[in-house]
């Protein structure tokens, strides 16, 4: 059995999914009425290329922190970077870079940012160790923070055969930014690459925003040809209903339910979100959350069921 959730409810679950011990992942906004650059099979040829370069990607960390470091590309895919730190929360630790002209850049969470800038300074820190994620940066912390992103990003960015230049820390919200900063031509579009990093004994999510990204060494030849939908059809509203899990209940305890009855579910936090449209599921996901608000992002699309295999 499946119900409608109130508001409420929905809070309830995003109050849940924000709780620090179960942190849920955040999950960036698409901009629909922007199209897909690169197809599905083009993006994970880059999310393979940079797993098999993390060993390089590490080295050249350590070069810089000499402590323990693991690392791993979680996540490849476009957005858009039309109102990408407008809501940004503070503290933060932000890199702005150019490649070209066109700012990218480099999200790292505050805390484990300070504690690996400490590790690289040599001072004394460990995992228990309380971070003060609220005071500015001195001119040397803010220095050996961008020589620790510059060591992760630019043999990314050389990976994806992109230049990049003029690396600088933001901490305040004036300093960050904005897409529209190359000129009249700007270009919203980005690549996003999301990093699990794990240094100076804290385990963190680093993000990259890339502009320009147009990877010479992929075939763009192999991408599927993009299925053109109609003019008087591009406006249509459709529904999407996210299903978050189902019950059965015997028919005599349905006859008897009353307010207050509680019906128990899976594990929200760890269960797979089907996406419906029109009843029909038509891609899994997992749940979480986009600044204050609960969101699911794609983890594999489901393939239609054709008529030929449809039992007689």
């Amino acid at each position: 059995m499946s119900s409608q959730l109130e508001p409420e409810e929905v809070q309830a679950i995003a109050d849940a999914m924000a709780a620090p011990t179960a942190a849920a992942p955040e999950v960036a906004e698409r901009d629909f009425r922007i199209p897909r650059r690169l197809s599905l099979v083009v993006v994970r040829k880059l999310e393979e290329a940079l797993r098999n370069s993390v060993p390089s990607f590490v080295r050249s960390l350590q070069a810089v922190v000499p402590t323990e470091i693991t690392l791993e590309a979680t996540c490849v895919r476009e957005i858009t970077a039309r109102g990408l730190f407008d809501n940004v929360p503070e503290p933060f630790v932000i890199a702005r870079y150019l490649t070209g002209r066109a700012p990218g850049w480099a999200v790292w969470e505050p805390e484990a940012a300070i504690a690996s800038v400490q590790a690289a300074l040599g001072m004394p820190t460990s995992a228990d160790q309380e971070i003060d994620v609220g005071r500015e940066l001195s001119f040397i912390e803010r220095r050996m923070m961008a020589r620790i992103l510059d060591a992760l990003l630019r043999p990314i960015a050389d990976r994806f055969q992109l230049q990049v230049d003029g690396l600088t820390i933001a901490e305040k919200p004036d300093e960050i930014g904005s897409w529209e900063d190359e000129g009249p031509d700007a270009d919203a579009h980005r690549l996003c690459v999301d990093l699990a990093l794990t240094a100076a004994g804290r385990t963190s999510n680093l993000t990259l925003y890339m502009p320009g990204f147009l990877p010479a060494e992929v075939e763009l030849d192999e991408e599927e040809e993009a299925i053109a939908t109609p003019s008087h059809m591009t406006e249509v509203p459709v529904e999407v209903r996210a299903l978050f899990d189902a019950v059965e209940v015997p028919l005599a305890d349905l006859l008897d339910i009353e307010v207050g009855d509680i019906l128990p579910l899976g594990p929200v936090r760890s269960a797979r979100v089907t996406l419906l449209v029109d009843d029909a599921p038509i891609a899994h996901a997992k749940l979480g959350r986009n600044y204050e608000r609960l969101a699911v992002r794609l983890t594999d699309m489901v393939t239609p069921v054709e008529i030929d295999d449809l039992p007689q």
